[in-house]
């Protein structure tokens, strides 16, 4: 039940990005089904590159990719507090800690690779019209 709704959360967002896109460029206005699929592969093309990103991003953080900047970050800001708090004692204790706490991510890249593969059905029929 956990799972299904971390893919329920992502599609409703991802499907919120297709309504905004779709509603902006006032698709119901249009009568010409070449206009009204190439406004469609726009928006499943749009949300799907965003959740994408966005689970690949995670990918890349679990994999401690920014761990020395958010040290450094962390370490430049505790300078300047009046009682410092040392909760590491150097970078390799905070990638310790770091690599037991990681995201999980692959259900935003499945959900991401749905929105793009939808596009390409869309840009598919798009090109019968063209």
């Amino acid at each position: 039940m956990k799972d299904s709704k971390k893919y329920l959360i992502t599609l409703a967002v991802g499907f919120s990005v297709v309504a905004l896109i779709v509603f902006t460029k006032d698709i119901f206005a249009q009568t010409e089904p070449q206009k009204i699929f190439h406004i469609l592969t726009d928006a499943f093309f749009a949300a799907g590159t965003f959740i994408t990103a966005a689970g690949l991003l995670v990918w890349s953080s679990n994999e401690g990719t920014f761990d020395m900047l958010v040290y450094g970050v962390k370490s430049f800001v505790n300078m300047f507090k009046k009682n410092p708090e040392k909760k590491y004692e150097d970078f390799f204790d905070y990638r310790q800690s770091r690599a037991d706490s990681k995201f999980s991510f692959g259900y935003m890249i499945i959900c991401g690779l749905f929105f793009l593969a939808v596009s390409f059905v869309m840009l598919f029929l798009y090109g019968r019209y063209n």
